[in-house]
């Protein structure tokens, strides 16, 4: 196993353009099947969910899911890839643990609403992260996906949508 040298700084270190894509097709399929996942767990917690404007925003997530994992299928297309099961366990314990905050605690309605909205803002956190890194990962390999903005972007308008959703509730 490599291990980095203590001396060295970030501009020192040369990363080849295979391990490049290789962490790209890693962070990638991370992204594509914790996507997968969530779009059943949103469609669980939209059930859960006992406000409408709530219950629209959560499906609007789930049509911006579906939409970003279409861009990521075209990007598997270009690269000549297809998806490769990979573990989501971070996203699935979340996922659980939400789901087990709102549900099994016999929480009220508007309690719940309060959890899921808490937990959604955790999860397009993390679709942030991921797809930041996916886009700086792709520009240092020098791959053009203008679709890569679009999920990003979707990421950032739904944590701000349910942001502002919170907001309302607890003020």
């Amino acid at each position: 196993m490599d291990t980095p040298d203590n001396q060295q700084t970030p501009k020192d270190v040369v990363i080849s353009d295979q391990h490049l894509k290789k962490m790209f097709l890693e962070h990638l399929n991370g992204i594509y099947f914790g996507k997968k996942h969530l779009l059943d767990f949103f469609a669980e917690v939209m059930n859960l969910a006992s406000l409408k404007h709530l219950k629209l925003a959560i499906n609007e997530c789930i049509d911006d899911t579906v939409k970003q994992i279409e861009h990521m299928d075209e990007i598997y297309t270009e690269i000549g890839k297809t998806p490769s099961k990979t573990s989501v366990l971070g996203v699935k314990a979340m996922t659980l643990e939400a789901y087990l905050s709102v549900i099994k605690t016999g929480k009220t309605p508007v309690e719940r609403d309060v959890f899921i909205l808490f937990y959604l803002q955790i999860i397009e956190g993390i679709e942030i992260t991921y797809f930041k890194v996916l886009k700086n990962l792709a520009q240092a390999i020098g791959y053009k996906f203008a679709y890569l903005n679009e999920p990003f972007d979707l990421a950032v308008d739904n944590k701000v949508m349910f942001e502002t959703i919170y907001k309302e509730y607890i003020s």
